[in-house]
């Protein structure tokens, strides 16, 4: 016989023995089974598939033989053994032929095959790949499945009528089993990322051996080169900014890994600068090159004198000088450590051997961190290595378990309750496992209220980001008419990095709970409103909010109002669940006080400055806009800061939507005395203050209200004490009501409170308290004048009248029907084949009722006599009115018309002055023209005679002014030439 389960044996792949694994028959719930390869090569497996499809009937029983002939030899007493004899052969003959024709040939049924599929599959996708190997056999068939180099990791499903076999086989190593086993296993790094991690290393470590040898040197940085720059043949990516994020990869993880070996020096920096030629890194491995000065001497004091003050420019052309003569002296010395057979050659060699000491026994972890860091510089540079894909089968995952306790039949609970808080962006998805069908998860962002997308009651992958309040895992669940027993859970979340969201106590989630139910009978009102209960916290306070109604199919809506603004809201039918909120505490009075106090101050202060400036009509102007302007930036500040500041006012609301809760008859008789009830209460609350009864009696009060004090936290419950609703013992399921639960965290469940909001009856008690206070005695007044005009205007029904006759002689009297008592809420019964209505019925005929009110004395007519508005008449005014409308029509005609012609005149007059004017100034232009030439000829004539005059004075001056030069005689020794000068006729004269 086959086994019910599966087995799972696990191979030695090495020995190409094969891993038999049995499956039991169809209709098993079990797990799918997966398959993990991670190879550098490219791998083919076996797989063989043998399918139990049918079984065969058992062949039929051996034919027992019996004796066909009779003992001719016995006596006369063995007569009746030879009749039964002949009987027996008789039955078995016939049996005999049965079989026979049954056992002939028949239709063969159709035999359904076996099912194997492989498709690859991943935990962090809801798409699975195509299927890359699919057998269907009836038999037993095999097939080789060859999988390129890499990391794969294939889920096999498996079907078949009866039960099926397997077997898989391969040289290459490979693990098959549940999810428990392969999910181990994708937490390591992949062949191919390891693969290129350690060539980058052993790279590395060539060019450090051979940094004194220029040609060996040379080949080993071209493997290292191409061992972390696969694509440095490809012409359309940057091979420059390759290596600035190589370089600044490597340089983090030298610093971590140099650091914890002590290595991490100025020599050692030198040496690496060497060894890429870097000197444009500011300090690649962290090391403070302080120098020999103390701090707080002179160093300091010199650099005092330099605060507050601009460079000369003499000093920064210095600066200038100093900073390239010092960049020019590290390119040379960092060239001369690269040149081999060097001083400096020499020391850097001897750095590097040690750093290499240091980094060889953990090459692998470090060349992994160096991919790492490389990849959190740039993400977009790993689609570009061959390990890409790779990434995609690699996970962390983290379980967290706990269990829940009993619970009642029909019941709603929450399992458990965490926030998670996420370090980094990434990709992750929570898988639950609990033995309740029932059961979801739900995840909220707590800064945004809204809740991760589902797929079939399951959290699809979601990229978590990072965030202030974290995300909340809710895990609910229901109970059905059966109790549930305790039991275990467990969650694993599943991401792409080890950094997981985690609680702030790490390896624990919360599944203590302190649940408060609310529950209350169902009013219609105009608002649709169910319930309304205001919220308080002392602190921010995490709850989930699930309410359900005695009706299923009512469509409700629960919301969370801050100041009647709503905050979040879900909807249901008959069932909504609100998975978390966070209520937050009430900002600190002394905070608000000071905070309006430095408000003001400023914007008092603002208003002096701005009075300050007002000097002239204008400028005052102009500063009192500015003033206005700055008045309202100070307001509108000051608003903030007050909506900042201002305490919160949270309410839980529900609402009924669609009119989906209709009431029978009965429900609607048990609703009016509810309000009833309601509206007793309000009036008894107005009352003067009875005396105070005996002792006796205030024990048995304060026995009553020992009920309202901590013990009820639900104060609709506790009315029902005073006579307003039946205690919560009495409570009545067959009518219409509602449960709310707030669930909150176990130990903090106190810091939160929740009271019914009774603003508006409050308001209503406040007023008419108000108004007895002011008038004492008003109550009373009002209530004996409706008696007296009650007594005055009411009339009795004939019902009654007739009742309260004689009866006639020989009669018996009729005894006058017994006053019925007003039913309480538990004496209606309720039928549910009833019908039911969003209408409350019409109430009952009244015994007495008041005469109609006679409006005749307020009524104002039109007319002196009524008119009847027969067809005739409204055809009459149906006249009239198009008449009045016909005249408006031609009336607003010839106004538009008188208009259009008024606005064509005013054009044409516009362009008449115009021309007007223009006329005008041409005139003007030639009279101006007119006089103006004449006047600048005679004026040109007078200017030509002046000119001719001063000219022949300046002529006149200049013939005087040569004839004086002419005769004024010359000095003594002015006529003598210098010594050595030769006179005008060439001659040279003597120098006495």
């Amino acid at each position: 016989a086959l086994p019910s389960a599966p087995k799972a044996h696990h191979s030695n792949a090495t020995n190409h023995n094969p891993t038999p694994l049995t499956a039991g028959t169809l209709g098993d719930d079990k797990s799918p089974y997966y398959l993990f390869v991670d190879s550098l090569k490219p791998t083919e497996i076996v797989v063989s598939f043998s399918s139990l499809s049918r079984w065969p009937d058992p062949p039929a029983p051996p034919i027992k033989e019996e004796a066909s002939k009779m003992d001719l030899k016995g006596g006369k007493g063995k007569e009746k053994d030879k009749e039964s004899r002949i009987e027996a052969m008789t039955v078995e003959s016939s049996s005999i032929i049965e079989t026979v024709a049954n056992n002939e040939p028949k239709t063969l049924e159709q035999v359904q095959p076996g099912l194997l599929v492989a498709e690859p599959y991943s935990w962090k996708s809801l798409v699975t790949g195509q299927s890359m190997l699919r057998i269907r056999s009836s038999g037993i068939r095999s097939a080789v499945l060859t999988l390129p180099p890499g990391r794969h990791v294939l889920r096999f499903n498996m079907s078949a009528p009866l039960g099926y076999h397997y077997h898989l086989c391969s040289s290459t190593s490979f693990v098959f089993g549940d999810e428990e086993k392969v999910m181990a296993e994708l937490t390591k790094e992949s062949c191919r990322f390891v693969d290129n991690a350690n060539q980058v290393m052993q790279g590395l470590g060539k060019c450090i051996q051979g940094f004194q040898d220029p040609e060996l040197i040379k080949t080993s940085w071209e493997e290292f080169f191409a061992a972390h720059c696969p694509y440095k043949d490809d012409k359309h990516v940057s091979k420059t900014y390759h290596w600035k994020v190589f370089c600044e990869a490597l340089y983090s993880t030298m610093k971590k890994y140099l650091t914890e070996a002590n290595l991490a020096t100025l020599d050692m920096t030198y040496a690496w600068r060497c060894m890429f030629l870097d000197s444009t890194s500011k300090n690649p491995l962290g090391v403070s090159g302080s120098s020999g000065s103390r701090p707080g001497e002179p160093s300091d004091a010199k650099l005092e004198q330099w605060k507050n003050r601009d460079p000369t420019v003499e000093e920064h052309v210095g600066a200038v000088k100093i900073q390239r003569q010092f960049r020019g002296f590290r390119v040379r010395k960092i060239k001369a450590g690269r040149t081999p057979g060097t001083e400096d050659n020499v020391k850097a060699h001897e750095q590097l051997l040690k750093a290499w000491a240091a980094l060889e026994p953990n090459a692998e972890q470090i060349g992994l961190h160096l991919f790492r860091t490389m990849f959190k510089i740039d993400p977009d540079m790993m689609p570009k290595y061959p390990f890409y894909k790779d990434e995609w089968n690699k996970i962390s995952y983290a379980d967290y378990q706990g269990s829940h306790p009993d619970q009642a039949p029909n019941t709603w609970f929450t399992v458990f309750r965490e926030v998670f808080f996420v370090q980094e962006e990434m990709l992750c998805v929570p898988k639950l496992y609990v033995p309740i069908p029932t059961c979801k998860l739900r995840v909220i962002n707590n800064d945004t209220g809204v809740e991760v997308s589902t797929v079939f009651q399951k959290v699809a992958p979601h990229i978590y980001t990072k965030n202030k309040k974290g995300y909340t895992f809710v895990a609910e669940a229901r109970t059905t008419d059966q109790a549930l027993q305790a039991g275990k859970w467990r969650m694993r979340l599943i991401g792409s990095l080890s950094a997981l969201p985690a609680p702030v106590k790490a390896d624990t989630v919360n599944a203590t709970f302190h649940n408060r139910e609310l529950k209350d009978y169902y009013l219609p009102n105009e608002r649709n409103c169910i319930l309304r209960y205001t919220v308080r916290a002392q602190e921010d306070h995490l709850v989930s909010l699930q309410m359900h109604t005695s009706k299923p199919d009512v469509y409700i809506k629960l919301q969370i109002l801050d100041h009647e603004e709503e905050l979040l809201s879900t909807v249901g039918k008959g069932h909504v669940v609100l998975p978390a909120f966070i209520f937050q505490k009430d900002p600190d009075d002394q905070l608000n006080r000071t905070g309006s106090r430095a408000s003001i101050k400023e914007k008092d202060s603002k208003d002096k400055s701005a009075k300050v400036t007002i000097k002239t009509r204008r400028t005052s102007s102009a500063a009192s806009v500015r003033s206005n302007s700055l008045n309202r930036r100070s307001i509108s500040s000051t608003d903030e800061e007050e909506e900042e500041s201002k305490p919160h006012k949270y309410i839980i609301q529900a609402l009924v939507l669609r009119e989906s809760w209709p009431l029978s008859e009965a429900q609607w008789i048990f609703v009016q005395q509810l309000k009833q009830l309601e509206k007793e209460e309000l009036k008894v609350a107005q009352k003067e203050r009875p005396p105070s009864p005996p002792k006796d009696q205030k024990k048995e009060s304060k026995g009553k209200d020992k009920g309202k004090g901590k013990g009820g936290k639900d104060k609709d419950k506790d009315k029902g004490k005073d006579g307003s609703r039946p205690p919560s013992q009495q409570f009545d399921l067959s009518k219409p009501n509602w449960t709310l639960r707030i669930i909150s965290d176990g130990p903090l469940a106190e810091e939160l409170e929740v009271k019914k909001d009774t603003e508006r009856a409050d308001e209503i008690r406040a007023m008419k308290k108000a108004w007895e206070d002011a008038e004492p005695g008003r109550a009373a007044k009002a209530l004996q004048s409706r008696l007296q005009y009650l007594n005055a205007h009411i009339v009795k029904a004939e019902g009654e009248e007739d009742a309260t006759k004689q009866p006639a002689e020989g009669e018996q009297p009729v005894p006058p029907p017994e006053p019925a008592s007003s039913p309480t809420p538990q004496s209606l019964e309720v039928d549910p084949d009833a019908p039911v209505s969003n209408i409350p019925p019409p109430p009952p005929p009244s015994k007495e009722t008041l005469p109609p009110l006679d409006l005749q004395p307020f009524i104002r007519r039109s007319l002196d006599q009524p008119v009847l508005r027969d067809e005739a008449e409204i055809q009459r005014q149906l006249e009239a009115k198009q008449r009045e409308i016909q005249m408006y029509r031609a009336f607003r005609e010839d106004v538009e018309k008188r208009r259009e012609t008024d606005r064509i005149d005013r054009n044409n007059s516009k362009v008449k002055q115009l021309q007007l004017c223009e006329q005008m100034q041409a005139a003007l232009d030639a009279a101006r023209e007119a006089i103006n030439s004449p006047r600048e000829a005679f004026r040109q004539k007078y200017l030509e005679a002046e000119r001719k005059r001063l000219e022949e004075i300046a002529a006149q001056e200049a013939a005087m002014r040569a004839e004086m030069e002419k005769n004024t005689p010359t000095p003594k020794g002015g006529k003598k030439s210098a010594k050595g000068k030769k006179s005008a006729s060439g001659k040279k004269k003597k120098v006495p």
